[in-house]
């Protein structure tokens, strides 16, 4: 994080008052042995069904139906037991159809990973009539859900590991930026399971999309109260302090108001300090290298800097890029399941 873009700190923000909210808590399955096994959590051949392993899923419904489901994503999406599937990698019940998974392998809508969206126009300040359009996606909110999930995993075994971090889905944006909405909390306070307590980490990580396909990943250290922008390519300084720059800064206001919320400061006995902000340009990509997979080099960069998973680049960033969509869609179908009860 050497080269940076210095940036004045913002305004002490105003307190808010956010109302608590919780949902039950759930567990997943058993953890890899190791980091390294991040890179294949096993083949679909090699999952046996349990049922003591099942029942600790208690929002999945455990069936005859699960050996008759496809042996894996790509015999799924050739020729697939049913029009569309569900994954434990999402806290709710999305439904995963032939779209989802040709999109992420690169079948479908040329690699971009932003076939299903919902569109959110946030007005910042109203500076220059500027509107900012966040994309929702499916596949990045999944895939923050596997390493928030594998990383609750590896506490619950005891792991030895410098797990001091938590990674939040796009949505958590939307939550932070919206100061009426309640379900920003529920994220940092640490009473809804996977996502720990900002007390007990020291870095927030968090995908942020400025428009189409133009993907960064947020890095907050709490302890220098820093927020880094990691960049997969080069950003002009006219671009930086009209689009980008806004957007910084007004994250880093909510950010701040949500640890005086969560009393980060009166528990931790640290003064109320201000977030600065700026870039990291240490995984820029040429731009014609990154087209098409500017989302998914950002959830290359999320695993990568979370679970020390090495970028390999050996045989050219397009192979890689290649390869890395099959490991997705890999993961996110081994963890296939039911529809919770609610939503059958």
């Amino acid at each position: 994080m050497d080269k940076q873009y210095s940036s004045q700190p913002v305004e002490k923000p105003s307190k808010w008052i956010l109302s608590k909210w919780r949902r039950p808590n759930f567990q997943n399955e058993t953890s890899p042995d190791n980091v390294n096994e991040m890179q294949g959590e096993g083949s679909r051949s090699n999952e046996t069904k349990q049922p003591q392993q099942i029942k600790k899923r208690k929002w999945a419904i455990p069936d005859d139906e699960s050996e008759k489901w496809s042996k894996d994503v790509i015999e799924f999406f050739n020729n697939g037991d049913s029009p569309f599937c569900y994954s434990a990698v999402f806290f709710n019940s999305e439904k995963l159809d032939k779209r989802f998974w040709g999109t992420l392998l690169g079948y479908c809508n040329n690699g971009y990973l932003t076939p299903n969206v919902r569109i959110h126009i946030l007005n910042l300040f109203n500076l220059f009539n500027n509107l900012y359009i966040n994309l929702f996606v499916q596949h990045i909110e999944g895939w923050a859900g596997r390493l928030i999930n594998w990383r609750s995993r590896e506490v619950q075994q005891g792991r030895t590991l410098n797990l001091r971090w938590t990674i939040l889905p796009p949505s958590f944006v939307d939550s932070l930026l919206d100061s009426c909405n309640k379900n920003a909390i529920k994220f940092a306070n640490g009473k809804v399971s996977p996502f720990p307590s900002f007390l007990d980490i020291d870095y927030v990580y968090f995908p942020l999309c400025f428009g189409s396909q133009d993907w960064s990943l947020i890095m907050i250290d709490l302890n220098s109260l820093d927020l880094i922008m990691y960049n997969h390519k080069c950003i002009s300084g006219d671009r930086y302090r009209e689009r980008i720059h806004p957007i910084l800064k007004k994250i880093a206001v909510y950010f701040t108001a949500l640890l005086v919320n969560i009393r980060y400061w009166k528990v931790k006995r640290r003064q109320e300090s201000n977030i600065t902000y700026g870039a990291n340009d240490d995984y820029i990509r040429p731009e014609n290298e990154t087209y098409g997979n500017e989302a998914l080099y950002v959830c290359m960069l999320m695993e990568h800097l979370v679970t020390g998973k090495p970028l390999d680049l050996a045989d050219g960033f397009k192979k890689c890029c290649t390869n890395y969509r099959l490991f997705m869609a890999e993961q996110i179908y081994f963890w296939r399941c039911l529809p919770r009860p609610c939503n059958v």
